[in-house]
């Protein structure tokens, strides 16, 4: 947003609070109109003012590497929501989603998504999706996989594929 003076035919300038959205100018607010050049000053002094009240943020180029740095401080997590959306939806698609067990569907959209170790799935888990665990735990549940789920995994797949 700017403060914008326009002057009629018969000398008289109006204040206008201006905005340019989507490549379009439009009038925001109309502060006032005057001839008088000291009521016209005053009168964009308050375009101004009423600018900064709104909260708009205004950039000082001056000192970008500290808003930069303001900026990185501020980040406490990333999340990474196009893999689980596009992934999650074939997961759920295939039926997998009825093994009720958070875990499963962690690890197999992480490491679809990121293939590593252990130790690196559990770094990318708790990095972008804020999930908290650790190798041994990773472990013993792929012990329960096989031992408990594998048969419920594999009925899955071939229902998925063949019928």
């Amino acid at each position: 947003m700017f403060v914008r003076r326009k002057q009629n035919k018969s000398g008289i300038v109006s204040i206008q609070i201006i905005d340019k959205s989507s490549g379009r100018y439009s009038v925001v607010k109309t502060i006032g109109s005057s001839s008088n050049i000291q009521l016209i000053e005053k009168l964009f002094g308050e375009g101004e003012l009423w600018i900064k009240k709104q909260k708009t943020l205004e950039i000082d180029f001056d000192r970008t590497d500290d808003l930069f740095e303001h900026f990185i401080d501020g980040i406490k997590q990333i999340s990474i929501v196009g893999p689980q959306l596009l992934l999650g939806r074939i997961f759920n698609d295939i039926g997998f989603n009825k093994i009720k067990d958070e875990l499963f569907r962690k690890l197999v959209l992480a490491r679809l998504c990121y293939p590593g170790s252990k130790l690196k799935t559990t770094d990318h888990l708790r990095r972008y999706e804020g999930y908290e665990t650790d190798e041994d735990k990773i472990y013993r549940y792929l012990d329960k996989l096989h031992s408990t789920q594998k048969r419920a995994v594999q009925q899955i797949s071939y229902e998925y594929c063949f019928l």
